[in-house]
């Protein structure tokens, strides 16, 4: 120490302050930087739930499709019986 303990103090108080300026300039940069990323996670998951919602309808309009399907059957069955009938006279 020097002939003035109170400004050896000061002094490396003041490097210890700088350094910790430093530090939270660089935090603050971090934070800026997820800030960014947290929005273009924001911005991802809303354009997923728009995808989510066209395909959930999407998976709607193939069910009804599968069920008129499933219907085939019997409609043919029913027409054949109408043209056998038709046929006979």
């Amino acid at each position: 120490m020097g002939l003035n303990p109170v400004a050896d103090v000061l002094k490396r108080t003041d490097k210890v302050l700088k350094s910790a300026e430093v530090a939270l300039g660089s935090v603050d940069t971090t934070l800026v930087d997820v800030d960014g990323k947290l929005t273009t996670v924001d911005a991802t998951l809303a354009e997923t739930r728009q995808v989510l919602g066209q395909v959930e309808t999407l998976l709607g309009d193939l069910n009804d499709k599968m069920a008129l399907l499933d219907e085939v059957p019997r409609l043919k069955a029913t027409l054949d019986a109408v043209l056998a009938a038709v046929q006979k006279g």
